[in-house]
């Protein structure tokens, strides 16, 4: 029944003759799996609104943003679904696909590979930038390294191991540009764990809409926005140092949110949650947390008093 489901995923195309809400794809019934119950991603759309698929679009794209995405040795159902969401976004942008293998083994990479060849890079209104670091660098060398490889002002991010839900890019996209003063912004997630095949937790954050320096100065925290909901303009990114190359830490989102909140003053957060955020074992965040938390006081300090 895996290796079934396994197929009929890899082989997963949209039907763009039926209805939106008539459709039940294979990605809304792995979504199901997380809630233990069906899942209507799309909801009851009004027809008036663009429901297509971004490679669904016959007309030129109207702006292309890039999508960045580091691995390392992720397990192969999660980049399925991964990338399956990928594939699942609404909108009339082009995508650029900007992922940044970090020496995954020979196994690993062949699969990413294969993957990545049959799933993204036949997409019409799509560009697939794939590089294999020679050694592993550790994910803030890949964000790094990616961000200077995107082509786009607007830079989204994603985990390999994570699921967006299919107007994730549209309605970040959407308020980006409809908001002058923001260079950064995150939405709440959604995180989920599966322990012995049976999910075990379902909870959503709760983060503010808005984030100033001046206020957050008064009443720090080590959790400013979600990571793998991540959206941000280059050029604000490379003006405050980019992701710093050779941080160890596993918080190179919060050294980066603070750099960008103190120099621009305002972070937004969508309130809905546009994310699904994978719990698991081999996450790096969950080792070592009560030093990482200690190591992120620390950098807390030095950003408000420096």
């Amino acid at each position: 029944m895996y290796f079934l489901l396994l197929f009929y995923i890899m082989n997963f195309k949209r039907n763009s003759k039926i209805n939106i809400n008539e459709r039940n794809s294979l990605f809304e019934n792995m979504l199901g799996k997380v809630y233990n119950k069906p899942i209507n991603l799309y909801g009851d759309l009004p027809e008036k609104l663009k429901t297509k698929c971004f490679w669904e679009n016959e007309n030129e794209p109207s702006i292309w943003v890039s999508l960045l995405i580091p691995s390392y040795n992720t397990n192969k159902e999660y980049l399925i679904a991964c990338i399956n969401s990928i594939k699942e976004q609404i909108g009339t942008f082009g995508l650029e696909v900007v992922w940044i293998n970090d020496s995954s083994n020979d196994v690993n990479t062949n699969i990413l590979v294969n993957l990545l060849d049959t799933m993204i890079r036949p997409l019409k209104n799509c560009k697939l930038v794939y590089e294999r670091l020679e050694k592993n660098s550790g994910i803030s060398y890949c964000l790094n390294y990616g961000v200077n490889l995107c082509s786009n002002e607007i830079i989204f991010r994603m985990d390999s191991d994570d699921i967006m839900k299919y107007d994730r890019i549209l309605k970040q996209l959407d308020f980006i540009l409809s908001t002058p003063s923001c260079v950064m912004c995150g939405t709440n997630v959604t995180s989920f764990e599966y322990v012995n095949g049976i999910n075990s937790s379902i909870n959503k954050s709760n983060h503010k809409n808005i984030i100033t320096w001046n206020e957050y100065k008064n009443n720090p925290k080590t959790w400013i926005l979600n990571r793998p909901s991540l959206c941000f303009k280059k050029s604000a990114i490379l003006n405050v140092g980019n992701y710093r190359e050779y941080f160890k830490y596993p918080f190179e989102d919060l050294d980066l949110e603070l750099r960008v909140l103190k120099t621009y003053g305002t972070l937004y957060n969508l309130n809905e949650s546009l994310v699904f955020y994978r719990i698991h074992t081999g996450q790096l965040s969950s080792k070592n947390s009560e030093y990482n938390e200690l190591c992120k006081k620390s950098l807390i300090n030095h950003m408000i008093n420096n």
